[in-house]
């Protein structure tokens, strides 16, 4: 396995430095995987709100990447505004996703609404309620 863009993660601020740096260059497309990575990094709230925000600048997303975001969104475990975030994130990302002739982006459009549509029913708190009413029209 290569090492990552990102290096170790627990020198968190070199890690910014260089996400912001592929972020700002527009790089951080070549680099999805890494970013996946970076948001599965439980150990560092810095890192995970930042590669969020990096997320939402991605015009090309992934799979990958547009599960693990609506992964954050979802997880009720993680406090609130790394959510909103996800939220955020999740319509940017998929307001830029194009349909593909495999309807492979189309099935996964489908599985983000279903867990929007989740979320909305949940007895969740109001805020990613409204979050996710705002990334809704962007899923669809």
């Amino acid at each position: 396995m290569r090492p990552s863009v990102f290096g170790n993660l627990e020198e968190w601020g070199c890690v910014l430095e260089r996400l912001e740096e592929l972020t700002r260059s527009r790089q951080l497309e070549l680099h999805q995987d890494a970013l996946v990575a970076l948001l599965r990094y439980r150990d560092n709230w810095r890192l995970r709100e930042a590669a969020l925000e990096s997320a939402a600048t991605i015009r090309t997303p992934t799979g990958p990447l547009i599960r693990q975001v609506c992964r954050l969104m979802m997880d009720q475990g993680l406090y609130y505004q790394a959510r909103v975030l996800a939220a955020e994130a999740l319509g940017a990302t998929l307001e830029h996703l194009h349909d593909d002739s495999q309807g492979e982006v189309m099935a996964l459009r489908q599985e983000v609404r279903e867990n929007v549509h989740a979320l909305l029913a949940s007895h969740d708190v109001p805020v990613i309620h409204q979050a996710a009413r705002r990334a809704l029209p962007k899923i669809e």
